[in-house]
């Protein structure tokens, strides 16, 4: 039996995780019959490898990990990735298969244009999309890669980004740069899958900025996502998966990030698995 692990980041708020089950009972709608559980790098239980041990002692032979997240960063680079060859090693008659991230792809593109609408965004206002902000220069380059796929064909004057935490520019120095291009109104578009402690710190980073400021949800719960999630199940039975590793930070020598390159990849710590 085939099962997909979907690995999250996992948050204090509960309403993160309702989003992560809501999305794998969609996978399930889609391809009745396949079984599906999830995980969380942090702040959430079941941890990778305690659900990894769960699926074990059910019986289960043959798991397929696909990391719920939406950029290549260190969660699904090193966290996620070292948490699956513990897992190989721990449960030799286990196969684990690892898949990719989920972004960037046009159907979180056209989500994100979806809650934007919903939130009351305007053609003629520019749109600002954070998201968390990663250590990862491939990472937030691929938060670029979104934005830029967001402003093509649609009619907003520009589509800049920010980062709510980690690198820069921050919310705050984002939305003075469009106070300063003559903008009074910026609709916000937040790249979070579900509700959570950075997605809400976005709404108070843009108050009192002199402009006003519409904010849309997270990209929450949606059929293309669930549809998208199954997307990178099939393509690791396919043998397909094309991960991204030429900017890779373990790969290669970035500017600030040399000392990465051939770092000891190691799981991140989860009370689950402590002693």
């Amino acid at each position: 039996m085939t099962v997909l692990l979907a690995v999250a980041h996992g948050s204090r708020d509960e309403g993160s995780q309702e989003v992560v089950r809501s999305l794998l009972a969609g996978v399930t709608a889609l391809r009745p019959g396949l079984g599906t559980a999830a995980a969380y790098v942090d702040n959430a239980s079941p941890s990778v490898r305690a659900a990894l041990q769960a699926l074990a002692d059910g019986g289960v032979d043959d798991v397929v990990v696909v990391p719920l997240l939406l950029t290549p960063a260190s969660h699904s680079k090193t966290d996620v990735a070292a948490s699956v060859q513990v897992g190989r090693r721990d449960h030799p008659g286990l196969r684990i298969r690892y898949g990719r991230p989920l972004g960037p792809h046009p159907v979180l593109v056209e989500v994100l244009a979806a809650r934007l609408r919903e939130a009351g965004a305007r053609d003629e206002d520019p749109v600002l999309l954070v998201a968390g902000g990663a250590l990862d220069p491939d990472a937030n380059a691929q938060v670029a890669a979104t934005a830029r796929l967001l402003w093509e064909g649609r009619g907003w004057p520009s589509v800049d980004v920010a980062f709510a935490s980690t690198t820069r520019p921050t919310v705050p120095e984002a939305l003075e740069r469009l106070r300063l291009l003559g903008f009074s109104r910026v609709s916000i578009a937040r790249y979070f899958l579900g509700p959570g402690y950075l997605p809400r710190l976005v709404e108070t980073q843009a108050r009192g900025t002199g402009l006003e400021v519409v904010v849309a949800e997270p990209l929450g719960v949606s059929a293309g996502i669930s549809a998208l999630l199954l997307g990178r199940y099939d393509e690791v039975l396919g043998t397909d998966i094309r991960m991204n590793c030429d900017a890779c930070l373990y790969r290669t020598a970035l500017p600030g990030r040399e000392g990465a390159v051939g770092s000891p990849q190691l799981p991140h710590t989860h009370p689950d698995d402590q002693p």
